[in-house]
């Protein structure tokens, strides 16, 4: 299970990264880590698609970029860190779902009907007696009636970075002044993964009994990705549960269940519930809109590439004007090697 960090993200390792749906790893040397991880946030952050920029970034040097010496008086070192960056929420398809769309009036008709003919057989009429018959005749033909409507899904991208490596730090003696700096050689996995969930927004729009059946869905998903049985929720079912839906069509309720039970296999959730809960509803797509979130997962794996494309540039780029700066002896000195 993810474990997180008073003030700092998740943590993950690059075993994690690896089991992602696209990743991408890189080796780059000579840098300062600081001026790596800003340069690292700033490009995920300068990220586009049609709408504009695509991601919110999760990540501060203070809490997730980690600079520790080996040993007292040592010039050496290690440096972790991690970034995470999410998307917002975008339809899609559609999932299809069999529902009884007049499952609670059956029910309750046939409970009226059944009442209806007790008091016909116990003397009050033929009339009592016909209407009973009718009523739960009527009621079983609409508790039984079976349709298929659909229900929206949405997409989220997340990108999680990892950087490892090892850091030392360098004084150079100058004309006027001694300078010094910290270099690092880190090894660095990009990560990206799709994730899709229910989406909520619409439930007002759909029936109510669909509503109903589409809350039971989700809990049977939950209890099949969950790993203990404490964590399962409980889901009714049969004749009963329909006729007390004539009581349950609150869409705010209705909502609120949905949205609880996957805030843990999503927004709260280790990172191998979010895996199976996206592989579930996946399933839940036609072929076609299968093939085209392959494509989006393509793309995402060019996002990678040009991401560590990017960095790998700024550090040949900026490496280099490092390394002259302190052959130089100009500018500032730069803190000692720690984490602070």
């Amino acid at each position: 299970m993810t474990e997180k960090k008073e003030g700092g993200i998740g943590d993950f390792t690059r075993q994690d990264l690896r089991k992602a749906t696209k990743f991408v790893e890189g080796d780059y040397n000579g840098i300062n880590p600081r001026s790596f991880y800003r340069k690292l946030k700033r490009a995920v952050e300068e990220i586009q698609d049609p709408r504009g920029f695509k991601y919110q970034t999760e990540g501060t040097q203070a809490a997730d970029l980690s600079i520790e010496s080996e040993d007292v008086g040592q010039k050496t070192g290690t440096v972790k860190g991690r970034l995470k960056a999410d998307s917002d929420w975008l339809e899609v398809g559609d999932g299809e779902l069999e529902y009884r769309p007049y499952g609670p009036h059956g029910a309750a008709s046939i409970v009226a009907g059944i009442v209806m003919l007790v008091l016909g057989i116990s003397g009050a009429g033929i009339l009592w007696t016909i209407l009973g018959l009718a009523g739960v005749g009527g009621g079983i033909y609409g508790y039984t009636r079976r349709e298929t409507d659909t229900f929206p899904i949405i997409q989220q991208d997340v990108i999680r970075v990892l950087i490892t490596g090892e850091v030392s730090e360098r004084t150079t003696e100058g004309e006027h002044e001694t300078r010094t700096d910290i270099f690092a050689n880190m090894s660095v996995v990009f990560s990206g993964d799709v994730f899709v969930a229910v989406d909520t927004g619409g439930l007002e729009e759909l029936e109510w009994t669909f509503r109903r059946e589409i809350v039971n869905q989700v809990k049977r998903w939950h209890n099949q990705v969950v790993e203990s049985e404490r964590e399962e929720l409980q889901i009714e079912e049969g004749f009963i549960w329909q006729l007390k839906g004539l009581g349950d069509r609150d869409v705010k309720e209705h909502r609120g269940v949905i949205e609880g039970a996957q805030s843990v296999l999503i927004r709260d959730a280790p990172f191998e519930y979010r895996v199976a809960y996206t592989d579930l509803l996946e399933e839940q797509l036609t072929p076609e809109m299968q093939e085209n979130l392959r494509t989006h997962e393509t793309e995402l794996m060019a996002e990678l590439e040009e991401l560590a494309e990017d960095v790998d540039v700024y550090v040949e780029r900026e490496g280099l004007q490092h390394t002259s700066r302190l052959e130089g002896s100009s500018g500032d000195p730069n803190p000692q090697l720690n984490s602070e």
